[in-house]
């Protein structure tokens, strides 16, 4: 059996938990808590029966951000329903990266406000910036946010990816789109701006928390990781980002042995042309690297703003419509109904029935209850996944 991701993390919680316990916060103990019991008998589950005879438990997973097991159905679901908000206008993915002098600031005590902090410089610099009628001149404009924290061997490496579609609405309500479907923005500007509102904002939060650590000066003169790069249609940007908004790290793919004490996988060199290469780290170090990504409790990885957020249908629609994309009028389209999911008998292939439920332990103690009479519920605070 092919090594994953889970087997790794599982294998070398207990020797992490025996040294950093005391130093985990509460988002890492629910996320190891959550890996940990994820389509265990711990979770609950249902008990399926097959005209053949057999029977089979199947448990339910975690569904938490953090856990290697979870989030492919999610991820899927995401995709299809970006690819569906698109306008016809060319579409750009502008790259925010803070730097390296600035990473500490995510595990102080205040790292929810940087996070915050982080995503708010984003986008006022980039509406700011595409608002200036030199560029696309946009008073509405619109673009999805998706915070990602680590680089290929695993480092924590804070850079929020936009996707941004090249059209929007001057103040007088017209659709307005870009003059260079190769160029967006002018860079080095988007970049000064998005400099100053990280050092705006981070100046009135350490007057709030006088225990934030000070910030070179040196660091505020320096160039900022700002990338831009056009993306046609924006299909492929989508697809791209897709495989990470509701996945981890690292994918079992990338997992080439687990021993019992050491983890090796593969990485991509992109500074050497992308040569993929392979790090073997112990497995304590590797656990420790791995929960070094999980969000403070409440935080959202993606945001939407403008007309891309789900609540801007009709701006959206409005923008679509004048850059070229079909409007639908007349008979009410709806989506696409998700087929149930079939368990089907691992000895004959014919689909099996739910026959009863395993309560999760949360809800009291394990029992045997037939589906009709119970739900799943979830897990209580001191419990649950954020």
């Amino acid at each position: 059996m092919a090594a994953t991701v889970i087997d790794a993390v599982r294998r070398f919680l207990p020797a992490h938990l025996r040294e950093h316990h005391h130093a985990m916060g509460e988002a890492q103990r629910r996320a190891v808590w959550a890996i940990t019991h994820c389509r265990t008998a711990e979770m609950g589950g249902h008990l399926h029966a097959c005209e053949c005879g057999k029977k089979e438990f199947h448990f339910h997973s975690c569904n938490h951000r953090s856990c290697p097991q979870c989030g492919k159905n999610a991820t899927a679901e995401w995709v299809d329903r970006e690819l569906g908000k698109r306008v016809g206008a060319p579409y750009f993915m502008v790259t925010f990266t803070l730097p390296a002098e600035l990473r500490r600031l995510f595990f102080t005590p205040q790292a929810k406000e940087i996070y915050q902090l982080f995503f708010a410089a984003t986008s006022s610099s980039l509406s700011d910036t595409l608002a200036n009628p030199r560029w696309l001149g946009a008073k509405t404009s619109g673009f999805t946010m998706v915070l990602h924290t680590w680089n290929q061997q695993l480092h924590f490496h804070p850079h929020i990816h936009t996707i941004v579609p090249g059209a929007g609405m001057d103040a007088a309500g017209r659709v307005v789109t870009v003059k260079n479907a190769k160029r967006l923005v002018h860079q080095p500007a988007l970049m000064q701006i998005f400099r100053a509102r990280f050092r705006d904002g981070y100046a009135v939060l350490a007057k709030e928390h006088t225990t934030l650590p000070s910030i070179d000066p040196a660091v505020w003169r320096k160039d900022w990781g700002v990338d831009m790069k056009p993306f046609g249609s924006g299909e492929n940007i989508i697809k791209y980002l897709g495989r990470y908004v509701c996945r981890t790290a690292i994918g079992d793919s990338r997992i080439l042995s687990i021993t019992n004490t050491h983890v090796s996988f593969r990485w991509k060199d992109r500074a050497h042309g992308g040569v993929q290469r392979v790090e073997t780290l112990e497995g304590n170090k590797f656990v420790k690297r791995y929960l070094r990504h999980v969000l403070p409790c409440g935080m959202r990885a993606v945001r939407y703003f403008g007309f891309c957020h789900p609540a801007a249908k009709i701006k959206r629609e409005c923008i679509a419509f004048h850059t070229g994309r079909p409007l639908l009028i007349g008979a009410l389209v709806l989506p696409p109904v998700k087929p149930p999911h079939v368990v089907t008998c691992s000895c004959c292939g014919k689909p099996m029935k739910k026959i009863w439920e395993l309560r999760s332990s949360w809800r009291g103690d394990p029992a045997m209850t037939p589906p009709s009479t119970a739900s799943r519920a979830p897990p209580p605070l001191e419990r649950s996944c954020a």
